[in-house]
């Protein structure tokens, strides 16, 4: 096998004119990934990364600045790959340019320079894959690049199907290059890779990643993680669709659901193996972040206010039950890995079963709390809530869809867990986690909690993106709070 080819990394805007910096502005809000609202914002190059044997490839690193935006060490990164091609004048033709990726062309002091993005184009893809997996796609029109297209419909990154790719268990890759840039490893690179050594075949296999080199790292963790190789998922099914698919034609969707709890469990037990116990929960603290995303989200929409006591009530239950736990009790709520922003679209369905991917975390959270241990019930919340769009989304007309989805999933998860209980349970009761202190009513009021703290971040999604599905989520706020 070929040494891996090493990156070479520059301060600022080398390499790229500043004609080609000006034409970004114009494309890049207009990016499904562009993580931010554009108003005000101003791209401030970071860091350009180039790929030895790859020619007229630059990616640009670029600092969000602005009003709200965090500075610094903080700042949020966005990864611009792109490739540069001379041109011998410039082209009016933009017939093909979505298939193409074409940004534009510009005239810069060295010549006419054609612009296109490489999350869609071929020689990015190319320098990619041969760092992620040494010794492949060495040159133009490799064999491993056959058939490859990139995936519609993603918004946060841009992955690219590689139907031709080699490896130990046969053919088929996925590569998913990560526009929102966080420093230190990634975590959709460090989870799958653990999972993967652990023997789990819950995830889709990691194959290898691209890591951006530290100064003088000598061989150290990267400064941050530009792309990710996982193996292909043979004819999968998103989870999201698949649910909702069900749920328009009122079909049962107990079974899949319980099946996907089991994964759950086992994904929440591979992870404690794999990489460890976190702190023990901190009622204090914890129930002060989720105080602050509520206040965040009460700012942000004005239809939450009539929910305002209801839920303050209930996230005073919640903390006088930790706090008795912990201290009256002498009980420890221990915490671990989890996903952090489990929902149906993060798994898939095939012939072998469930797959979970996508380990990166919810993408309007600060980084520190996406990675940081957390408890297991979160991820447990964000299925019931996915669920619940999926009975909207797909015009379920049977009112127990959802409900009955929702306890499946559970009762998969609890007995995979170990934790199952007897008698009757509702949709949100019973999943204490393995190791434990806490006693079912606990974990079904921290659970109800989490509910609501997952439904708001919903509703200022939708409130922000897509108004008119602001009714499931206010609607989930609303019947926690009655139950």
């Amino acid at each position: 096998m070929s040494p891996p080819r090493p990156l070479q990394v520059s301060p600022g805007s080398a390499h790229l004119a500043p004609e080609v910096l000006r034409l970004l502005e114009g494309w890049l809000p207009a990016q499904r990934w562009y993580p931010v609202p554009a108003d005000g914002v101003v791209h401030e190059p970071w860091l350009t990364v180039t790929f030895p044997g790859v020619a007229d490839f630059v990616v640009a690193l670029l600092r969000l600045a602005g009003p709200g935006l965090a500075a610094g060490p903080e700042s949020l990164v966005i990864q611009v790959p792109l490739v540069l091609s001379p041109t011998a004048e410039p082209t009016a033709d933009t017939a093909d340019t979505e298939a193409a990726g074409l940004i534009g062309t510009v005239v810069t002091a060295s010549g006419t320079v054609t612009v296109h993005d490489g999350g869609q184009h071929p020689a990015a893809w190319r320098a990619y894959l041969g760092t992620a997996v040494p010794g492949t796609c060495e040159q133009e029109g490799c064999t491993e690049l056959v058939g490859a297209r990139r995936i519609s419909g993603e918004q946060s990154n841009t992955s690219v199907l590689l139907p031709a790719l080699p490896h130990d268990r046969g053919r088929g890759g996925m590569l998913k290059i990560l526009r929102t840039v966080t420093l230190g490893p990634h975590p959709d690179v460090v989870i799958p890779a653990a999972l993967t050594r652990a023997g789990w075949d819950g995830v889709p296999r990691f194959l290898g990643a691209v890591g951006l080199p530290a100064p003088d790292s000598h061989g150290a963790e990267p400064l941050a993680h530009l792309a990710v190789l996982s193996e292909l998922v043979e004819d999968a099914t998103d989870g999201f669709e698949l649910a909702c698919e069900y749920a328009a034609r009122n079909e049962d969707f107990g079974e899949r659901a319980a099946e996907l709890g089991a994964v759950v469990a086992q994904l929440h037990a591979v992870l404690l193996r794999a990489l460890g116990p976190g702190p023990a929960l901190e009622p204090a603290g914890f129930m002060g972040v989720l105080r602050r995303r509520a206040a965040e989200a009460f700012a942000d929409v004005p239809d939450l206010a009539p929910h305002r006591a209801g839920i303050a009530a209930l996230f005073d239950a919640v903390s006088a039950r930790l706090t008795a736990v912990t201290e009256r009790d002498g009980g420890v709520v221990p915490l671990q890995p989890i996903h952090g922003d489990l929902h149906l679209g993060q798994a898939l369905h095939a012939a072998g079963g469930w797959k979970v991917l996508d380990f990166e975390g919810e993408p309007q959270r600060p980084v520190a709390e996406r990675v940081a241990p957390d408890l297991p019930l979160r991820d447990v919340a964000g299925m019931l809530r996915s669920l619940d769009y999926a009975a909207a989304v797909g015009q379920a007309t049977d009112p127990r869809w959802a409900a009955h989805a929702q306890l499946s999933f559970l009762e998969g998860y609890r007995q995979a867990s170990g934790e199952a209980h007897e008698g009757t349970v509702h949709a949100v009761a019973g999943a204490a986690t393995s190791g434990s202190e806490l006693d079912v009513a606990t974990a079904e009021l921290l659970l109800r909690a989490l509910i609501v703290d997952k439904a708001l971040y919903e509703v200022v999604y939708e409130f922000r993106h897509r108004p008119a599905w602001m009714h499931i989520p206010l609607t989930a706020v609303e019947r926690v709070l009655a139950s």
